[in-house]
Order: C-alpha cells, then sequence, then structure tokens
C-alpha cells in the first residue's frame, strides 16, 4: 500500500476511535497490521500499530491499547528493528501513556527489554530504556524495582538511585541507613563501575542530614595533599566511602584490611559477602574463597564434567527488597 493509502487507513481508524467504536477499531487495526507484516511493509506497520496504541491508551482502552502496543514490540523484533532514539521514543512515549494499574505494562516492558537485548548493543538492555523505566517506578515509590533498572542504567540512572537508597532507608526507618548505600555502591563495585558508584554516593549523601562522629584528613591518591573527610556515626556509610577510595589505589593490602575491620558488620549477610569478594577479584585479583561442599558429590561432577564446575550465580541479581532478600530477574518488573 502506497503512503497515501495507509494516511487514508490511519485516518478511518483514527474516525472510529473518536467516535467510540473502540473494539472494531482495535480489531482492523491487527487485521491491517497483520496485512503489512506479511508484505514486509514493516514500517507502515509500526506506524499504524504506534498510531493505533497511542489513540486508544488516550482514550483510556487500555487493554486494547496495550495489545496494540505489544504487537509493535512484536513487530520490532520481526523487523530486526535497530534500537536508536526514534525506536526508544515510541516506546517510552507508549509508556507514559499507561495507568499503573494496566496488567498489560509489565508484558510490554518486557518485551520492550527483550527487543533492547537482542537489538541493541547491551546485553541487559538498552541503559536509556533502563533509566526511564527505573525513574518511573521510584515515582511510584516502587523502590526494590526501580533499583533493578537504575542500577542499568545512565549517570542520571546512578544520581537518582542515591536518592532511592536514601529515601528508602527514612521510609523503612531503618537504624543505619548506610545499608542502603553500600547494597547499591558495592552492586556496582562489584561490575568494577567506579564512576557510577562514586555518583550515587554522593547523591545519597547530599539526600538528607548525616549525623558525624569526628573529621580528619585523608589523601585520595598517593601524590594527593591531604583532603577534609568525614567519619560518620553511621558505620555504613564509613566502610562505603573507605572502599570506594581503597579501589582507586592500589591498595590490596588496605582492602584486606578493610574488610577484616567491618567483617562483623557486613560478615552475617550473605549477599554482602559475595560481592565483597566479586570486589577483591575484580580489583585485586583476590581469588574468591572456595564453597564448602560435599566433597564426594564434587568428585563426581568433576569426573562427569570433565573438571569444569557450574558457573557462578550472578551476585547482581540476587539482592531485592530489603538487604539481604534474594533479588529477582530485571524483567520481573511489577
Amino acid at each position: 500500500m502506497s503512503s497515501k493509502g495507509l494516511e487514508k487507513t490511519l485516518q478511518k481508524l483514527r474516525d472510529s476511535v473518536n467516535a467510540g467504536n473502540y473494539y472494531e477499531a482495535q480489531q482492523m487495526y491487527r487485521t491491517v497490521a497483520r496485512r503489512y507484516n506479511k508484505q514486509e511493509k514493516y514500517a507502515d506497520t509500526i506506524r499504524l500499530l504506534h498510531d493505533g496504541a497511542i489513540l486508544l491508551l488516550q482514550h483510556k482502552q487500555n487493554g486494547s491499547g496495550s495489545d496494540l502496543a505489544n504487537y509493535m514490540l512484536e513487530t520490532y523484533k520481526l523487523a530486526h528493528l535497530p534500537v536508536d532514539e526514534k525506536s526508544l521514543d515510541r516506546v517510552v512515549e507508549i509508556l507514559s501513556l499507561f495507568p499503573i494499574t494496566e496488567v498489560g505494562r509489565k508484558a510490554f516492558i518486557s518485551n520492550a527489554f527483550r527487543w533492547t537485548k537482542a537489538e541493541g548493543d547491551y546485553p541487559e538492555g538498552d541503559p536509556e530504556l533502563h533509566d526511564f523505566v527505573g525513574t518511573m517506578l521510584f515515582n511510584e515509590k516502587k523502590y526494590s524495582l526501580a533499583e533493578d533498572h537504575l542500577l542499568l542504567g545512565t549517570d542520571h540512572s546512578a544520581e537518582l538511585i542515591g536518592k532511592l537508597g536514601y529515601n528508602w532507608a527514612v521510609e523503612e526507618n531503618t537504624k543505619w541507613k548506610g545499608v542502603y548505600l553500600a547494597r547499591i555502591v558495592l552492586q556496582f563495585l562489584a561490575s568494577k563501575d567506579i564512576h557510577h558508584a562514586a555518583l550515587a554516593y554522593k547523591n545519597f549523601i547530599e539526600a538528607g542530614p548525616q549525623p558525624l562522629a569526628a573529621e580528619s584528613k585523608v589523601r585520595r591518591a598517593p601524590v594527593d595533599e591531604p583532603t577534609p573527610f568525614h567519619i560518620y556515626a553511621d558505620p555504613w556509610i564509613n566502610f562505603t566511602q573507605m572502599l570506594l577510595l581503597t579501589v582507586q589505589r592500589d591498595g590490596k593490602d588496605l582492602f584486606i584490611d578493610l574488610k577484616t575491620k567491618y567483617e562483623g558488620l557486613y560478615g552475617n549477610e550473605a549477599n554482602f559477602v559475595e560481592l565483597i569478594e566479586e570486589i577483591g577479584l575484580a580489583f585485586f585479583n583476590i581469588a574468591k574463597p572456595r564453597k564448602q561442599g560435599n566433597m564426594i558429590q564434587e568428585m563426581m561432577a568433576n569426573l562427569f564434567s570433565g573438571g569444569g564446575g557450574a558457573p557462578g550465580a550472578n551476585p547482581l541479581l540476587q539482592l531485592g527488597g530489603s538487604p539481604g532478600a534474594s533479588k529477582s530477574s530485571g524483567e520481573d518488573l511489577d
């Protein structure tokens, strides 16, 4: 169908929606979209379904709008559409119209990330989309779900996740708010992301009052002049800021001392212990301790697997809820 023909079809369908013929319009959108896809006119299909999803959502026909929105993403995948500003903008525009309570939103978000993983440059999904979804969930005060996305987002995400950690700690009325900061910073550092860890730390500290215990001075690099250094009443904040300083220098011995000094703080939280071990390996090549297990079972496993063990679980996917709880996959969104 020519561009002129597409415009004529779009106008006819818009008139049908505006006249309140929602079900008939939805079915017609799907019928025409199937026809276009069979003809491999994917650009026309996408424009048609995007237009229909937006219009139906604006008319509060959320189930029908959701159906067309997800059909649009199916066409994205069918067409192997690249992840770029234009294709992402359509997703964000539709997502911004979904009511919080619409069940189809979860499927739409999951499908969108599957597309960006398949057609984009990031195996965990596009950072800009993670930032949008994480910000949306933060504003809805769904902090655990928001954290999952902001950890995989942009500089803005790292700034926002610092505020999230503070807000979450206040909401939970936690004695030591810094535990929420530590869980965020350690996850960034376990993936060797000092930049985002530092942004998260800075924004957590600036989000609200942090009681001080003392002040000192520290050299942030061996050749630097000493600069002011706050010692907080919250041991988790002190642990986190000293860890950030340690990974930015050749500080293997300092790291080992830090682990020993604060082991009583984090040692009962298996997820924190795992993250600390990951950081030691990533920055200082400190081998992770071998897990204790059944010797006979391990021998049998080695015999039948040619000596190789099972791959370790990713600690970034094991945190969630309050500190120490298990984390769900990044696609479990609502």
